[in-house]
């Protein structure tokens, strides 16, 4: 058809009366024979809407004109196409597939409630699971009604779906202007703004696995247009990355990007998605000591017994221990507090200038006799046999114990040994120590409670402020 012919045929079709259903009929007859050929024409030629990626499957709900559904469907080309239609346009059917030149092998046809977004929604996912869950694939919105509309909106944006549309620049007659007509390929708002994945990074967060939150918000960097939400994710990034090298105490790595967080937060104070993190402020920066405390803890291994500084190192493993519990790694928790059992006693024994690996009793300021003595008798109470000729050398966690028993410390006021005893075994026969039994949670929440009563007459006897450790230490969990 010639230009001069298309055009006549407009105009003849723009006078056409739609006053009664015959005249309708007939309009819309004349428009599929006389206009709508040249149409599909000069959109699939038109360079603008071809499409230079390669999709295995394009999905469109159908309403009530099938011309953009056929548009489409012939720019895209895709492998696979799936029609959701209801029981008033499944006579349009055949049309797209005449039109489309579709295999039954390309066409799945799926009937749906098209009052029913939920339903779309459903029909849609199932349809991705029959095609294998292929990566690349198309979702049209341009037919149905709205509640189709938003089902297949929202299962696109869900399966990362390229979202088209065809739209035009004015309407005749109830339809596009002849030739108007373009393919539009939407923004998916959970890639633009990265909700979605947001979501699934505040999940993770949620369950301390930092590396994962923070995968995703490196993911984001490179994924959003927005500068404002580049810095934003840059941000969360950090956070998650300083928690993740902390709880795998590379302290180093964790301090610089802390600074690097801080940097951030300084120079974008103004930027509304950051105030959580910027009214966290004040913690961050008592995380920022302690982590220097830390440092200078992991470059002098005595001084984890100072007092106070050497209580960071308590601190951390005893937070680090509540994250593992949280994320119900119970053997991994009772490991952890083993440790913190074991830094107490050390601690406590280095006031007396005894170290477990190498004690040099002397220092304790007890004759060394005497003070045998007093460890046989406070062992035989709880061994109820002794079979020893000197102290013990190197200190074990129970018979370190004792010894702060013989030597009169508080630490020990109120412990019950044979609890003690038992809890202790417990753990050497847990996985993570010399068996292969497994934690139960009752087991463990005797152990916790046992440790952290221990750990709290630390903090009497050293008169700690346990608030501003437990500030400086415990994690924090921001809005995202």
């Amino acid at each position: 058809m010639q230009n001069s012919e298309f055009d006549k045929s407009v105009e003849e079709w723009k006078k056409m009366d739609y006053n009664s259903s015959d005249e309708k009929a007939a309009a819309s007859t004349f428009y599929d024979e006389h206009i709508f050929p040249y149409v599909k024409e000069a959109f699939v030629n038109n360079p603008d809407n071809n499409q230079n990626k390669k999709y295995e499957g394009l999905i469109l709900p159908l309403g009530y004109s099938p011309e953009p559904l056929i548009l489409s469907i012939l720019a895209i080309q895709p492998e696979r196409v799936g029609l959701l239609y209801t029981q008033e346009t499944e006579r349009l059917l055949s049309r797209i597939q005449d039109e489309t030149e579709l295999t039954l092998d390309q066409l799945y046809k799926r009937k749906i409630d098209g009052s029913s977004t939920a339903d779309v929604y459903k029909v849609i996912m199932e349809l991705y699971q029959t095609w294998g869950s292929p990566t690349n694939i198309a979702v049209d919105i341009t037919g149905g009604k709205k509640s189709m509309v938003g089902g297949a909106a929202m299962a696109g944006a869900a399966l990362e779906a390229d979202i088209f549309y065809v739209d035009n620049t004015k309407f005749t007659q109830g339809k596009p202007e002849p030739c108007t007509e373009y393919l539009s390929l939407l923004d998916n708002p959970y890639t633009v703004f990265g909700d979605l994945e947001v979501e699934k990074a505040r999940d993770l967060y949620k369950r301390h696995d930092y590396a994962g939150a923070q995968r995703i918000f490196n993911q984001l960097e490179t994924q959003v247009g927005d500068p404002n939400l580049i810095t934003v994710y840059q941000a969360y990034g950090l956070l998650c990355e300083i928690y993740e090298a902390w709880d795998n105490l590379d302290i180093s790595s964790a301090r610089t990007n802390l600074n690097d967080l801080l940097d951030i937060l300084n120079r974008f104070s103004s930027q509304g998605q950051l105030e959580p993190l910027c009214n966290s402020m004040p913690i961050l920066l008592q995380h920022e000591k302690a982590l220097e405390s830390l440092d200078n803890i992991f470059n002098d291994k005595e001084s984890a017994f100072n007092i106070p500084n050497g209580f960071h190192f308590a601190f951390m493993l005893y937070h680090n221990a509540l994250r593992r519990e949280a994320q119900g790694k119970l053997d991994t928790a009772c490991l952890i507090l083993y440790r913190l059992l074991e830094w107490i006693e050390q601690h406590r024994l280095a006031q007396y200038g005894i170290i477990t690996s190498q004690p040099d009793y002397a220092k304790s300021g007890v004759d060394k006799t005497e003070l045998f003595d007093r460890y046989k008798k406070k062992r035989k109470n709880v061994y109820k046999s002794v079979s020893m000729s000197d102290l013990p050398d190197p200190i074990a966690l129970v018979d370190g114990f004792l010894i702060l028993d013989a030597l009169d410390d508080n630490i020990v006021d109120g412990l019950n040994w044979r609890a003690f005893r038992g809890q202790v075994d417990m753990r050497n026969r847990s996985v993570y120590a010399h068996g292969m039994s497994k934690i139960n949670e009752k087991s463990f929440n005797a152990f916790k409670s046992t440790v952290e009563g221990r750990f709290k007459k630390a903090q009497e006897i050293a008169d700690i402020n346990a608030d501003a450790f437990n500030e400086q230490h415990k994690f924090i969990s921001p809005l995202l």
